[in-house]
């Protein structure tokens, strides 16, 4: 019986470990910024709002008179819209951290604070 080379053993599971971590960044990394940018909206209690992502990391709100997002960002899985917010009289710069759960060409699923939101994709 063949004695088994431990160097080739590591050798192995570190690619393995490449492949897998290519095929993460494949299916997450690349293609969720690629995807995201357009303008996403939802249905919330009868009024559409959302918000816009352009390819130069630029963002907008969509019919929110008291969110003005100005950037976004992507790290790990999640969005991150960049901006102020305007409560009685008082202006906050805010970083609203949605975490993505799924992503499609056309729909956008995301939680934030415990809250899940599904987006469709308008343009």
């Amino acid at each position: 019986m063949k004695k088994k080379n431990p160097a080739h053993l590591l050798l192995a599971i570190a690619a393995i470990l490449v492949l897998v971590g290519l095929a993460v960044y494949s299916i997450f990394g690349g293609r969720t910024r690629r995807d995201i940018i357009g303008v996403w909206v939802c249905d919330s209690a009868g009024v559409t709002t959302g918000f816009q992502c352009a390819g130069d990391g630029m963002a907008a709100s969509v019919h929110n008179s008291t969110t003005q997002y100005n950037n976004w960002e992507i790290s790990h899985h999640n969005l991150i819209l960049i901006g102020k917010r305007f409560e009685e009289r008082r202006v906050h710069d805010i970083a609203d951290t949605l975490t993505i759960k799924h992503i499609s060409s056309k729909s956008l699923t995301t939680e934030h604070n415990g809250k899940t939101t599904n987006y469709i994709k308008i343009r």
